[in-house]
This record gives structure tokens, sequence and C-alpha cells, in this order.
């Protein structure tokens, strides 16, 4: 008890440490004076404007806990997806649930967690934005899941920690992650150019080539930009016979990538413009990442998974856009109208699942083969206007607007077993599938419809004034109107072996809901090297439906009191209380950027996993609070050197034990158990240390080379996070929480002219931490784990211009 006393006590006290350290930088940068307000030089760090209050401000300047990554950055660092970007984010935890609860064994599958607000369930904690349009979807089954673009021909990308709902939406509860996209210009050329061509260790060849190309068709009336880049990832996991070890696909799990990607601006007016553009993406998986421990040995970079067949997976989407600037007499319009359309779809290998579902042979004898044929569809139309001041140094500068959406989101799921049947009867005794309730090809579960349609209008506001030159209030509102109903539709022995295979279960619904998301943020900004400010706002998303579960999952729903489980769930929220400063020191060469939160979230829809049957269901499972902060420095001491260092921590645990049944859970002589305990943890690494260095060769015969290192660091999550905890009714001894993670990356270039090409190595130690370790249901001894991908060296040549 001592031990846990202590460290709870710790993380309720990193807050006032890092709040010690934001006043002490404010009292220090004030010191300074006009001192720290010198003009940019050679020595001096990057300026970078983003759009984190929807107006173009430097990063310096905005009141948001936010990392910025441009696309100068996103290269020099080798960061080619979402999974690179926020392992180098401070507060930001990412992970692939191919085979953890939450998943359907595609490395698809993900979860990304900010500032531990985190959930597997219901409608995304995180926006996930391509310019101003919003594309993350629900997590309606296990088939569902978000998509991310590809990190080529950027402008920017910007991770906003905290809750954006005044601005963003729903959508945005705990955070937001903008993609934003280079806009045609209308009086300069430009070129960017980027290939890559590298080796996993025992893995196959990874390769990349990509353009895009910009500027004037008509000078200061058209301009365009295209761009388009193709990209293979190289798999290292093996597909073996796992009775005879033979090798059947080599590094099966590669993924292909293709963007394509076209836009045109018009200046019909020196005040009016139009931009219409198109995005297009598709994804191509060749196999599960997830490789079985029983087969493999890490320590010798030999990785394979024995599944009965591969989980190849294709997901194509598209992204139409038009977007209006009109420079009015009293302020600036905006609109932005688009249409989001997407179609993935995937097979996965149940065979092992379904026969450790039902208690059978595993691994399953040859020749024995489930398939589940997924799908998931999102139909999406967005249309956003919005009004805001000119003057940016006025004493009132204000943004208003209006944002309408229609969100229609359906997966499917066929799963085919034809060797079932005669399994399920001689294990049982109970028929399967019979001449008399047949399943055609052996179809033990159709799922013909899993949709939720969303539609929601919203009205908010966001408002700045300046008390004096140094003091600044700023006040925003979002109030909205969602509505969304269900239809979800199940049938087949999976789900009910006992009463046939064409006894349908369904679940319908719907749910009108009004919430209302404030902000409100002091800034005290002396001078434009110091910014310190103190802020509140609200996070919220809405609630949802719950399809059937399998009559065998009756044993786990007993243990937390039910019978069934529930048929909705309510919405979520949250309060995020946050402190920060950003100070620029030494006449613009050090930065740094520093905060500390406290986030109670109420009411949240967590998934409840369901060991014995594989399953889970949606509900509120009380409240959480997550303290603690952030801490970036970068500094360029001398003009050849420049070094930055991140430091997070985050502590996210439930503050009630809840139950789910009606009947009491809590005491001796209770009837049923707790679906979570007061102490319980969210998935989260506790600390996050970064740190990269980079410096510059004095430059020979105008070829400048460099050498730059990046270090990031997780520590190991030892709290129990529910499903971990055996005080709980449905729990699994055998799951692991988050491992301490090392990557070290290197890179060595020459940088002349516009043109960068380098040597690189990640995962230089060639470390293999377990991410996950995981099994189908309590009753299976077939193991899954998941790690990062091995030592990866290549060369890199980048030209922009």
């Amino acid at each position: 008890m001592p031990s846990k006393r202590g460290r709870c006590g710790w993380s309720l006290r990193l807050p006032g440490i890092v709040l010690g350290l934001v006043y002490g930088l404010g009292v220090i940068s004030n010191a300074q004076g006009a001192d720290a307000d010198v003009p940019t030089g050679a020595t001096n760090l990057e300026e970078i404007v983003v759009t984190a209050t929807r107006r173009a401000e430097r990063l310096q300047d905005v009141a948001v806990s936010a990392t910025a990554f441009t696309q100068e950055k996103l290269d020099v660092q080798g960061l080619r997806s979402i999974d690179d970007v926020t392992r180098l984010t401070p507060g930001v935890t990412f992970q692939r649930d191919a085979t953890t609860s939450a998943g359907n064994f595609n490395d698809e599958d993900s979860d990304i967690n900010i500032r531990g607000v985190d959930s597997t369930a219901g409608t995304s904690t995180v926006g996930i934005y391509i310019d101003d349009t919003p594309i993350q979807g629900r997590h309606i089954s296990f088939t569902s899941f978000n998509a991310f673009p590809a990190l080529f021909d950027l402008e920017r990308v910007e991770v906003l920690r905290g809750p954006q709902g005044t601005l963003f939406g729903a959508g945005s509860e705990g955070g937001t992650v903008r993609f934003i996209q280079p806009s045609p210009d209308l009086r300069a050329d430009s070129v960017y150019v980027r290939s890559e061509v590298a080796t996993t260790h025992d893995g196959a060849a990874t390769y990349e080539i990509g353009g895009a190309v910009g500027g004037p068709i008509v000078e200061d009336t058209l301009g365009f930009r295209v761009s388009a880049s193709f990209r293979e990832d190289a798999g290292w996991v093996d597909h073996v016979n796992y009775a005879t070890r033979a090798v059947t696909d080599a590094n099966s799990n590669y993924q292909d990538t293709v963007v394509v990607r076209g836009a045109l601006k018009w200046a019909i007016t020196d005040g009016l413009a139009i931009t219409p553009s198109i995005y297009y993406q598709q994804l191509r998986l060749g196999d599960t990442s997830a490789y079985w421990p029983s087969l493999s040995d890490p320590s010798a970079s030999n990785f394979e998974n024995g599944n009965a067949q591969r989980n190849p997976s294709t997901d194509p989407f598209y992204l139409v856009a038009l977007k209006i600037d009109w420079d009015l007499a009293f302020a600036h319009l905006i609109s932005d109208t688009s249409y989001f359309s997407r179609n993935q779809h995937s097979i996965s290998d149940y065979t092992q699942f379904d026969r450790a579902l039902f208690g059978l042979t595993l691994p399953p004898p040859p020749g024995d083969l489930g398939t589940s044929h997924d799908a998931d569809n999102q139909n999406n139309f967005y249309q956003e206007i919005r009004v805001q001041s000119l003057d940016p140094a006025a004493a009132l500068v204000w943004t208003t607007g209006v944002f309408y959406s229609h969100l229609d989101e359906n997966t499917t799921e066929h799963v085919f077993d034809p060797n079932l049947n005669s399994e399920y009867n001689a294990a049982y005794g109970v028929p399967f599938c019979t001449p008399q309730a047949p399943c055609p090809n052996g179809e033990i579960l159709t799922q013909p419809i899993s949709q939720i349609i969303d539609r929601q209008y919203a009205l908010y506001g966001d408002a700045t004034f300046k008390l004096f030159d140094f003091l600044k209030l700023t006040a925003g509102l979002r109030a909205s109107h969602i509505s969304y109903s269900g239809d979800l539709v199940y049938y087949g022995p999976f789900l009910s072996p006992t009463t046939g295979p064409l006894t349908p279960l369904a679940a319908v619904g719907s749910n009108d809901e009004n919430p209302i998301t404030p902000k409100a943020v002091v800034a005290y900004q002396p001078d434009s090297a110091n910014l310190l400010y103190v802020s509140a706002a609200k996070g919220y998303r809405p609630g949802g439906i719950n399809g059937p579960l399998s009559s065998i999952c009756g044993s786990n729903l007993a243990s937390i009191g039910l019978t069934a489980g529930p048929e909705i769930y309510a919405a979520d929220s949250l309060w995020s209380y946050e402190l920060g400063a950003k100070n620029l020191f030494w006449g613009g060469r050090m930065q740094i950027n520093a905060s500390a939160f406290v986030i109670d979230w109420n009411n949240i829809q967590q998934a409840v996993y369901l060991p014995a049957c594989g399953q889970n269901f949606v509900e509120n499972l009380g409240k959480v609070r997550s303290v603690g902060g952030e801490v970036e420095v970068q500094t360029r001491p001398v003009e050849a050197l420049l070094f930055d260092v991140s430091i997070a921590h985050v502590d996210a645990k439930y503050t009630h034990t809840v139950c789910a049944g009606p009947s009491e859970c809590i005491g001796v002589d209770a009837p049923s158990q707790p679906v979570v305990t007061a102490g319980d943890r969210l998935p989260g690494a506790p600390w996050t240390f970064l740190t990269s260095a980079e410096y510059a060769f004095p430059a020979i015969a105008s070829r400048k080379p460099y050498l730059r290192l990046d270090f990031q660091y997780t520590t190991a999550q030892t709290a129990l996070q529910p499903i971990q905890d055996p005080n709980n009714g449905v729990s699994d001894p055998t799951y692991t929480g988050l491992p301490e993670t090392k990557n070290l990356s290197l890179r060595a270039g020459l940088r002349i002219g516009g043109i960068d090409l380098s040597l690189f190595a990640q995962n230089l130690t060639d470390s293999h931490p377990v991410l996950s370790h995981t099994r189908d249901t309590t009753t299976s001894d077939l193991f899954y784990d998941h790690t990062v991908r091995p030592r990866t060296v290549g060369v890199t040549a980048t030209y922009r211009r």
C-alpha cells in the first residue's frame, strides 16, 4: 500500500511541478524585457505558422499546447506515417490494435490517445483533419477504424493537445491532428520530389517515389498544385505453415500506399478566390504484423505467424473539397464544402478465433479455414461557413461560423467456416448447420448492415479581446444539435448456435443531443518572446448503439450482473484545465514551451471486453481523471547545432469503481463483480522522453554535410488496466500493459542547394518491445504478439524549389 500511495502522490504532484516551471519561465522572461525581442538571425530558431485557431498565427503566439511538423521536418526526421508523427509528439500514444480486444486482425486498427483521453469505442476521441475536413469515424464494430493520410506533399502536420470542440467540433474531445496541404500559388513556381530506398533487418525492401509541382497558370489569377506518390513499406513477418514451419509467404506484412492530389485556385477578383481540390489515397496491406511467439525468435529477428491464411486489406478513399475565400468590407468569409468517401474492405483469418471460441482443437487441423469478409464504408458530407475579423492586431479579434455534417458509416461482415459443422457436432453434439437449417457455403455469421447515420448542426463563435497590449481574454462557445440513428442486424450460428442459423439479432435506435462546448483563455504576453496562459475547455462526443452479443458470452455477462449487453450508450464529456508558457531566450536561440493539465472525463464510453467469447460491448464507465504535463525545449546554441528535448507525463485513472449490472457488485457477498475498479488506468505511456540533435558541418564548395540523431524513450505502464485487474468481473491475467520502448534513429546527409541526399538508420539498436500480447479467448493458449519494425537502413533523396 505505501508504494501505491507514493506513485499516486507523485502523479498528482507533477502538475504542480510543471506549473512552477511555467511560472518561473514567465518571471525569467519578464526580467529579460525587450532584450528578448531581437531580429531573427542566422542562429535563431525557425518560426512556424499554424492555424490552430482557424487563422494564421505564429506557434509561439497561440495559447494552445501544440506540436507542428513542417514537410522539411518530416523529411529530415524520416517520418512517413501517423505512427511516426505520434511517436515523436509528447503527450500522445498511438497503438496498432490488430490483435487486441478492439481489433479485427488487421494492422489498420489503431488507437490514438492524447493526454490519456483514450477509447477504442464509439466515436473517435481525436479529430483527424485533412485541411478543414474531419475524416474520423465511429468504432461501430471490429471492422471499423480510422483512416490517416500519408505524409507526402504537406505544408505541415499540427497536433493540438486538449479539447478543441469550440472550433473543431465533437470529434476533437481529447485533441486534434491536422494534415494541412499546400495551397496553389498564384505567383511562384514550386517543385518537390522525394525518393527513398531501404531494407529492413531480415525483411524485404522499402521504396518510394513521389513528386509535386505547382505555380501560376495565369499570374495573380489562376494557379495549380498536383502531386502523386507511391510507397511500399517492407514486410518482415513471414507467413508459415505452423505444422511444417515452411514459409508460404515471406515478409507478408508489407503495405503499399498510392496518393494523388490536384488543386486549382482561381482569384476571380482581388478579394474573392475559389479553390477546388481532390485527394485520393489507396492503402493496401498484405498481412498482419502480429506474430506467433510460439513460432518466433525476436532475438534473432525471426518473426513468423502460423495463421491458416493471410489478412489482406485494401483501403481506398477520396476527398473532394471546394473552398471559397472572400474579403468582405467588414470581415473575411470562408466557405468549405467537402465530401469524403471511403470503401475499406479486407479478409480476416478467423480459423483460429472460431475454434478458440467453441473450445475446439488449436492450432486447427490442416485444411480448416475460417474467413471473415469485412467492409467499412463511409460517405460523409460537410458544409462550414465562417466569418472572421480582418485585422489580427485589432482590440477585438473574432471568428463565428455555422457547421453542418451528414455522416453515413456502415460496416458489414460475413464469416465462412465450412469445416466447422462436423467439428462442432463432434464437440457438443448440437447441430451447427444442418440440412434443415443450412449455412450456405459455410456462412456462420451474416452481418448485412451495421450502420449509424449522424447529422450535426452547429453554431460557434470565438472572440479575443485585448484588455491591454499585454493581456488578452478569449471566450468561445459551440452549440450543436446532433442526431444519430442506428440499424444493426446479425444472424447465424456464430451468435446463437442453439437457436438456428437464420434467427436474426437486431438493434435499432436513435437519439438527439444538444451539447454546449465552451472555452475560456486568459493570455499574458508582454512581448513577442513570452506568452503565459491559462485555459479551460470542454470536450464532448455523442453516444451510440450496441450490437447483439453471442449467446456464448453469457458466462462473462453473468459475472458482471448482466443477462445481455446494453442496447445503447450515452454521450460523454470532459473538462480540461491547462496552464502553459511559451518563451524565447538568448535572443531567439532557445525556445521553451511548457504546459500542465488536469482533465476530468465523465461518463466515459469504453469497450467492455468479454474474454470468454472474444466480443465486447460499449458501456459508460464512470469517471477518469488525467493529470500531467509536457515540456518542449529547442535551442540553437551555435549556428551549426540544433538541439531538441521533450518530456511528457500522463496518468489517467478511474476515480470510482463501476458496476455494469443493476445488482450490487461491491462487498464480500456481492453477486457480481465490477467492470472497472477505482485506480485502474487507461492505456498510455506514463513518461515519454524525446531528444534530437542536428549538427551542420562547415560547407565544402557549397555542399553542406550534416548529422542528425533522434531518440525516443517511454516507460512501461505497470499500473493495471481494467482488463488486467483481477478485481473486475471480466479480466485476463495474460494481458500485458504497454512496455518500455527505446528507438534510436540516425541520419547523415549532404545538402546541395535544394537537394538533400542522406543515409539513415531507424531503430538502430534493433529493439523488439512486445507492444501487445493477446489471445482470442481465455480458453486459448495460442498467443499473438506485436512489435515495432526492426532496424531499417536506407537512403533518401529530396529536392525542393
